[in-house]
């Protein structure tokens, strides 16, 4: 960030919003709350494209009531901009949003002096914004800006505030003889943002596709293995596109949670355009590559996809259905990697699986309903969950993990033994054992509110967990 001597208080500093004041974009935000909210309103309110840019943005703005209260800011102008105004500057929001949005945000900041914003009538975008500035400011005006459509507002401002605008515009107003005021610039996006992004770490889930490679002991079959990591990469694929479009759903609710807030599009590191163009293009190529491996695992993965999505949109927010449907997710990945290799279903198998991941999702909603009632909220937001559910929760989550348990070892006695697969089967009985241990582990620190966010992270990550792991591949081993 770099200071030249003009005196900003001499001049009014006339400040953009979308890309500027806030690093996202309030029409990507309404599209998105409407879309994931209004699906109809949003057909509403793309029929008004045809009387133009700004009144499709007053559509949107009557379509949604935008929380900007939680929208991302660029903390540092913010500052910057305080600074400006105990000095005395006049500071206005003058923006190519739709009026009411322009309203909502400079309540929100206190600032400015005045709001405009487009109308129906006119997108106060570029040279329509250029214009309404000279007109108003005859004297000359400093202008915060970031996109390239700013250039021609750079250009006849007396100065320039560049917020992450790109070199063009810099040269632009360098070439106008215009000077640069300030810059704020924030880091790109770095690979680390990325993968957590896509959930990278999220695709230890998957691994459940190979438990039928593994029960069906056909993991010494090439092909059968082979098969299996290319379902595993495939699905992991449609997952990483599945988890876009749930923080495109869940931007609001993120924003105000302690933790999410850091995600990718809730702290607008990442454009939301970036998820509303990744994630179907993901999920095409995951659906392409399924069909050429195999039209049931195709099916199975459709299944998956559909569920995800509903589940993405609405379902998510009635309580316990979230969670079995959680558990329903869990358990298709089962089938999935039996459908690969054109084995049989287990009921066995689905059923322990749908009891045992329906506790620990239940385990993770544990967690956030204590923390609701620890700090006197009534629910959590967007999930249907109140504070007082912490009983329910708790014995569901304990009985299910347990029911889990009970259904492995009936397994193991009416089936897996008289199998005749297992030489020394006695052994099988350490792995009920550590999956016990694990569970009663794993219900202890979420009621205590120590579990991970993600009970998934915190298997990777936790010692006990990993050893009970170990002394499961062990005992399998050794009943073989």
């Amino acid at each position: 960030m770099g200071f030249d001597p003009i005196h900003t208080s001499a001049a009014p500093i006339v400040v953009d919003l979308d890309g500027t004041l806030l690093l996202g974009d309030t029409l990507d935000e309404s599209f998105a709350s409407l879309l994931f909210s209004k699906p109809l309103g949003l057909l509403a309110a793309a029929a008004k494209l045809f009387s133009g840019r700004a009144a499709f943005k007053r559509a949107l703005a009557e379509g949604v009531d935008l929380d900007v209260e939680t929208l991302p800011e660029r903390a540092a102008l913010v500052v910057w901009l305080q600074d400006r105004q105990k000095e005395g500057a006049a500071l206005h929001l003058v923006t190519a949003a739709d009026q009411s949005i322009a309203d909502k945000v400079a309540a929100r900041f206190g600032l400015f002096q005045s709001a405009i914003g487009s109308t129906p009538e006119t997108n106060l975008k570029g040279g329509a914004k250029r214009d309404y500035l000279t007109q108003r400011f005859p004297e000359g005006y400093v202008y915060c800006g970031d996109s390239h459509a700013d250039i021609p507002v750079f250009v006849s401002a007396r100065g320039v505030v560049l917020c992450d605008a790109p070199p063009s515009a810099a040269a632009a107003a360098a070439k106008a003889g215009v000077p640069i005021v300030a810059r704020f610039d924030t880091p790109p996006a770095s690979a680390c943002d990325v993968t957590r992004a896509l959930r990278l770490h999220q695709w230890t889930k998957n691994v459940l596709i190979f438990i039928p490679l593994v029960l069906g002991h056909v993991y010494m079959n090439p092909a059968a293995l082979l098969r299996a990591c290319a379902g595993f990469l495939i699905l992991s694929v449609l997952a990483s596109a599945t988890y876009l479009a749930n923080d495109l759903t869940d931007l609001a609710a993120d924003r105000r949670h302690r933790s999410k807030r850091q995600r990718g599009f809730a702290s607008g590191r990442f454009s939301l355009r970036l998820g509303f163009l990744g994630s179907p293009l993901l999920a095409l190529a995951a659906f392409a590559a399924a069909l050429a491996l195999s039209p049931a695992f195709a099916g199975a993965l459709l299944f998956y996809f559909v569920l995800t999505t509903l589940y993405s949109w609405r379902l998510k927010r009635f309580p316990l259905l979230d969670v079995f449907i959680i558990g329903t997710l869990f358990t298709t990945r089962i089938v999935m990697g039996a459908a690969l290799l054109n084995l049989a279903q287990s009921v066995w198998l689905l059923s322990f699986s749908m009891f045992l991941f329906f506790s620990l999702a239940l385990a993770k909603r544990h967690v956030e309903v204590l923390a609701a009632a620890d700090i006197g909220a009534a629910s959590i937001a967007r999930r249907g969950y109140r504070a007082s559910d912490w009983p329910v929760t708790l014995v569901f989550g304990c009985g299910a993990g347990l029911v889990s348990v009970v259904i492995m070892l009936l397994f193991m006695t009416a089936d897996a033994g008289p199998s005749g697969l297992y030489r020394h089967g006695q052994w099988l009985f350490v792995i009920p054992a550590a999956l016990t241990l694990w569970i009663m582990r794993v219900w202890l620190l979420s009621h205590r509110g120590e579990l991970h966010d993600d009970p998934v992270v915190f298997a990777i990550k936790d010692k006990a967990s990993l050893a009970l792991a170990l002394a499961v591949v062990i005992g399998f081993a050794a009943a073989i």
